[in-house]
């Protein structure tokens, strides 16, 4: 009589070690990976590193203006990431934390480095956070002319030169909002705004960068 095989039930995800665990995806992905982080999973960590360490970046090197300090700063909100995830509860969005993390850091670091009378004018034409003003029909034809891209080149700098010289608040709000794409919700949860307040004092930082911008644009286009 042929012997009958047991076949033994498969072990559940959640039962697996963190290492062979399949990473979430989705719907909640980023929240399901910042509690399996701060449970010790360090393959959910670097995920996490990998989804928002560009962002992180980006926003540090528009406030700090400068790319070394701003490799620096994202290391560091990582570090303090790593630390303060068991206490995230949720009650925000995981990445308008992160941004929080972010922003707060990079004050204080603006703080230090004002006092050390350091500062110098970032790259701005660094592939990495450079976000040029192209025409998207005439990159699409692939046929721009060189002083065409000459011209795009001086927008960009002169963008981020004008960008500098707001205010570090107005800067802030400029960065998350028209360069990050973040919700007016979501900026008055990461600088503790009042929601009016935060569209007030955009307002404001869209026409002061306008009208610092005006003389250029208006050569630009004659």
């Amino acid at each position: 009589m042929a012997r009958l095989m047991t076949v033994k039930p498969a072990t559940p995800a959640t039962e697996l070690p963190p290492a062979l665990r399949p990473l979430p995806t989705g719907d909640g992905a980023e929240e399901a990976l910042a509690l399996r982080a701060a449970q010790g999973d360090t393959g959910a960590f670097d995920a996490l590193v990998t989804l928002f360490g560009g962002r992180v970046f980006a926003v540090a090197f528009r406030i700090l203006q400068d790319r070394a300090e701003a490799e620096d700063l994202s290391q560091e909100v990582f570090v303090a990431l790593y630390h303060s995830l068991p206490s995230f509860r949720g009650e925000s969005k995981l990445s308008t934390w992160i941004y929080k993390i972010t922003r707060n850091r990079c004050l204080n670091r603006l703080k230090f480095l004002k006092r050390r009378h350091v500062g110098t004018l970032a790259d701005i034409d660094d592939p990495a956070v450079a976000r040029a003003a192209v025409d998207p029909e005439a990159e699409a034809r692939g046929h721009k002319r060189a002083d065409q891209r000459l011209q795009h080149v001086d927008v960009s700098r002169v963008l981020e030169e004008h960008l500098l010289a707001l205010p570090e608040e107005q800067r802030t709000l400029v960065i998350l909002r028209d360069l990050e794409d973040l919700s007016y919700e979501e900026i008055a949860d990461i600088t503790g705004l009042p929601l009016g307040t935060v569209k007030s004092r955009l307002h404001r930082a869209r026409a002061e960068l306008s009208e610092r911008l005006s003389p250029f644009l208006d050569d630009v286009v004659t």
